[in-house]
Formats: C-alpha cells, structure tokens, sequence
C-alpha cells in the first residue's frame, strides 16, 4: 500500500493493532469501586440463571451499562462504545462484554421481587460510606418528567406545563440536601400527580435510612400539598416545610391579611407569619404568607397589585430564615439536572415497566457512587460528572505487554502525570470496606 500523509506530506499516516481508547481516565474511578468492595457486593446480589459456559457474568453486564454511562452514554445502544474498547474492558476486568441486546435482555429476565432486592440492597451498600461520617441531613422531595417517544409500559401524557400531551414517565426524588445523594426513587407512570403516593414513598424513604439517622426537615414543593402528606410527617415527628397550592381559600386568607402583619423579607418581598387551619386541614399549621408587588395594567389608571405565594411548615425558626432555609431547595434542581444529563437518566427506557425502573434505579446508585468518588478521590463535591468526565474520564490510553503483564500507558507528561498519579494513589489506597458494605441480613 502506498503511504499516506497529511498536511503536504509533512506527517504520515500509519496504522496500528495495538489496543488505543480514549477513555484511559476511567481506571480511576473503577479502581475507586472496587477497592471500597462495591463489585464484590454488587456480584452477590445480582442473580444469575444462565448455564450456558460462554454466559456473560451479571455483573460485568451492570459494569459495561455503568462504564457507558460515565462516557456518555444515555442509551442501550451506547454500550457498543464499551463493547468495542478493549481498553475499557480491561479497566473492568471483565471477561466478555455484552452488546446492548444482552443487556436488555438480562434485565427483563429480572423478576419485580429482584429488582426491589437489588436496588435496596446496593442503596444501602453505598450508602454506608454515607452513614460513617454523617448523622443527619435535610431531605429533598422532588418529581421530574422523562420523556419518551414510544409506547413502554407506564408511559401516558402527563401534566406539563411546558409540553402539553407529551409522553413521559414521571419518577419521584428524594435527595439529601449537603450530602448530595439520592437516597431513593420510584419510578412512576406519566400520568400520575406529584402527590400520588407521597407519604408512601416517604414512609419507603425513612425505612431505608439507618435508624440513628436524623432527618432534620422535609421541603417540598407544592406539588406534596396534601393533608396525609403533612399528616404522615407530623405523625413521625419529621419537621417540614412545604409550598402550599394556591387555592381560593389560600389566596383570600393572604388577600385578607392585615397590613401589620407583613414583614419586610427582601428588597421585592414581605413576608407574614400565622397560624391557620385550611378547610381540608385537621389542624392549625403555621403558615408563611410571601407577596411581591406586581404593576397591573388595563385599567384607567395603574394601580399596584401583589402576586402570593405560602408554605406550611412545622419548624421554629423565624420567618425570614424559614424562606431562605426553602429556597436553597433549588440546589435540588441541580442534582436532578446532573442525574437526567450527565447520568443518562431519562434514556435507557424499556417495554417492561419494572425493567426501565430497576435500570433508572441503578443509574441513582452510580450517582451515589460517583457522588463518594468525587468526595474521596477529587476532594471536590461542587463538579460535576460532565466536567469530570471531560477533565478526567477523556484520557488517551494504550495496552501493552511486559514480562507477561499488562499495561496501560497513559497519555500524560510533567504536572498532568503527577496529578493523575496522585489521584490513582488515593483510589488505590481506599480503605477495603467488605465488611462495612456486606449484605443485610
């Protein structure tokens, strides 16, 4: 064959057979996870029924779905990206890689009652890295809408304001605040109202956590307004604060409100605290009445009108800090935007329903996972998997052989090579924690 070249002849062109991926950075994370004993945990409880000796092992098939994940990937599809890397099949340890058929295949295999098992059991695994170094957090509840474009179980048009009809399913979040984990979630059909199932999934929620485990309030948006929510909450004695829906009753009492009673909250705001009893409400709460001003037009002359907004709430501090302590739930909206971008999780959609849930649910526990990776190995938990995939996880890598061994050569030179190597240190020196992350009994 005649030689190649570009740019004039100035550089040629050769080929080679040796292994080359792009993705060398990920032999940080894996070995992240399998030093703190993640895979040895993940291989006892993911079930296995194939007899066949050329069988994919059920946790190389979770491995390759994660691997795909962490590069990008938001769809079954994807995993030819893994399949096709035998640098990345390396950095697994794994001994045969499936395709995207294999993959789907396993999981619609699972039964519902194994993937209820699965997911409890490896929530609880990673969550132990939690539980050794905090006793208390403040729990987000939120839902999300992930669209979908064909006719999977459980998807149905769902009630979006920006997208009216569209199909969806409509999952609900629970997140720790400072933590940054997402300590369960359901997955539900498009369909199905913010508050279907709220105090259940509350009840599913705290059951999960370790009973020493304080959970020092509940916020939710107004979309968990009801009374057996709040009712649930009280009779756990869990603080709360929750927007309020703003129905007629809502909006007379704030209309009604004296003018004494308001506050100075910000330079936009006032705010008014009182105790009220709504009429679909089995006691009197504490309510927190919000106004901002707001020019009405169409009327022979100007006048100054006011837009309200209410939350309910059972903690003690004053007003003005109740509203501020509301709205840092918004960093939850950041946590949700990761989980949907960055981790692929409104993609990899099946036909079975509890398929597409087990799935989903397995993405929240890399979330985690990757969440205790960025703490530990990064010592940063403000990045994001987007940054540390294109900062880290993109690195040029090539197999080698030595004296029977085998390599990775690493694509890094000076200050990138000592900071890599610093950082692979810390993933290698992880404290073995089999014991810490064993099964329940």
């Amino acid at each position: 064959m005649q030689g190649q070249s570009i740019r004039g002849g100035e550089v040629e062109i050769e080929y080679t057979s040796k292994a080359l991926s792009g993705w060398g950075g990920l032999s940080l994370f894996f070995e992240f996870a399998d030093r703190a004993g993640f895979f040895d945990v993940l291989e006892q409880v993911l079930p296995s029924r194939k007899t066949s000796p050329n069988q994919i092992a059920s946790v190389d098939i979770v491995k390759t779905m994660f691997a795909a994940v962490l590069i990008g990937g938001n769809r079954f599809a994807h995993l030819d990206r893994v399949r096709g890397d035998e640098v990345i099949r390396t950095i697994l340890g794994a001994e045969r890689v499936g395709g995207p058929d294999t993959t789907r295949r396993y999981f619609d295999d699972l039964r519902r009652s194994e993937c209820e098992d699965i997911y409890a059991q490896l929530q609880q695994s990673v969550g132990r890295m939690l539980w050794d170094r905090t006793q208390q957090d403040v729990v987000d509840l939120d839902s999300t809408i992930l669209e979908r474009y064909g006719r999977q179980q459980g998807v149905s048009k769902g009630y979006h304001k920006a997208r009216a009809g569209q199909l969806s399913h409509h999952p609900l979040l629970g997140m720790l605040a400072r933590s940054k984990h997402i300590v369960h979630t359901w997955l539900r059909a498009g369909g199905a109202s913010t508050m279907r199932g709220a105090s259940e999934f509350v009840e599913e929620l705290v059951g999960r956590l370790p009973e020493d485990f304080k959970i020092t309030a509940i916020r939710a948006d107004s979309g968990f307004h009801t009374e057996e929510f709040l009712r649930a909450l009280e009779d756990r004695k869990i603080d709360y604060i929750v927007a309020v829906r703003m129905h007629a009753p809502i909006k007379r009492l704030a209309a009604c409100t004296p003018e004494k009673a308001w506050n100075r909250l910000d330079d936009e705001h006032q705010i008014a605290d009182l105790t009220h009893r709504a009429p679909n409400w089995n006691t009197e709460r504490r309510v927190l009445l919000i106004r901002r001003p707001v020019q009405q037009k169409g009327a022979l002359f100007d006048t100054v009108g006011y837009e309200f907004n209410a939350l309910v709430t059972s903690l003690k501090m004053p007003a003005v800090e109740c509203s501020k302590f509301y709205d840092q739930r918004g960093d939850c909206e950041n946590t949700i935007k990761e989980f949907k971008n960055d981790f692929g999780a409104d993609g990899f959609c099946m036909n079975s329903f509890h398929a597409t849930e087990v799935v989903f649910r397995l993405i929240s526990v890399l979330f985690n996972l990757v969440t205790e990776f960025k703490r530990q190995i990064l010592r940063d938990s403000t990045v994001t998997l987007g940054t540390v995939r294109v900062k880290l996880f993109v690195l040029g890598a090539m197999l080698g052989r030595h004296a029977r061994r085998t390599i990775l050569r690493l694509g890094l030179s000076q200050r990138w090579k000592e900071s890599f190597a610093t950082l692979l240190t810390r993933s290698a020196a992880t404290p073995p924690t089999a014991a810490q992350l064993s099964l329940s009994p």
